[in-house]
């Protein structure tokens, strides 16, 4: 019998003013959220069309909030705590307890515009086949998949995130530890106002943005 496989997926809880704040000079505050709102959507959709196995939406902070409770209830996903901790416990916290209940888990963030099914089946292939990790490295240097069939915290301690050594370094330590890793496509996020106008062709995320073109950023 095969190991099964849990979806991980990192989410805010959907509040004004506390996501994708970065966009907000373009979009405004209202804009920003409903953006944020359309890229949680796609990738869960992305996840769902995977089939990889159970999604689990792990939140930051101690409650989803209703919306993305609702959101969950509606795709029929477990919600969790991510708990306390940099971004690096969070994600070490959660592969662990995924482990320690016997599931492989591939742990991926919400603002990956350039997800497709292909690079997470990718990832469960490359685990299946016997690999420690995959990562699916994102543009800006750090990476927006994780997949493992291990644990090494090392992966995951004074690392430096949100800079675009993240991926470089990880394959350091993966090297140093001698694990064996598969590297997946790479892929794009969203962060600021220079990414928007990659969104514009997008067949889903595109449609998301043109019905933000009234908002204010006021």
């Amino acid at each position: 019998m095969s190991t099964p496989l849990r979806v991980i997926l990192f989410a805010r809880p959907l509040v004004r003013g506390t996501v994708k704040t970065r966009l907000e000079p373009a979009l405004g505050a209202e804009g920003a959220l409903h953006l944020y709102e359309a890229l949680l959507r796609y990738v869960v959709s992305v996840c769902q069309e995977a089939k990889l196995g159970p999604l689990t939406l792990a939140y930051a902070g101690n409650h989803p909030g209703t919306a993305l409770a609702a959101l969950g209830e509606a795709h029929g996903a477990r919600l969790v705590s991510q708990g306390p901790g940099d971004l690096g416990d969070r994600m070490a916290r959660s592969l662990g307890e995924a482990l320690e209940a016997g599931a492989w888990p591939v742990l991926l963030g919400t603002d990956l515009a350039g997800l497709k099914p292909s690079h997470l089946t990718a990832a469960a292939a490359a685990l299946r086949a016997g690999d420690d990790y995959a990562f699916a490295p994102a543009e800006d240097g750090g990476y927006g998949v994780v997949a493992a069939r291990r644990l090494d915290p090392e992966l995951f301690t004074a690392m430096p995130w949100s800079t675009p050594s993240v991926m470089k370094e990880t394959a350091r330590r993966l090297a140093k530890l001698g694990r064996a890793w598969t590297r997946l496509p790479s892929l794009y996020d969203i962060d600021g106002p220079e990414d928007l106008p990659r969104l514009e062709a997008h067949s889903v995320l595109g449609r998301a943005l043109a019905a933000l073109s009234h908002v204010s950023p006021s």
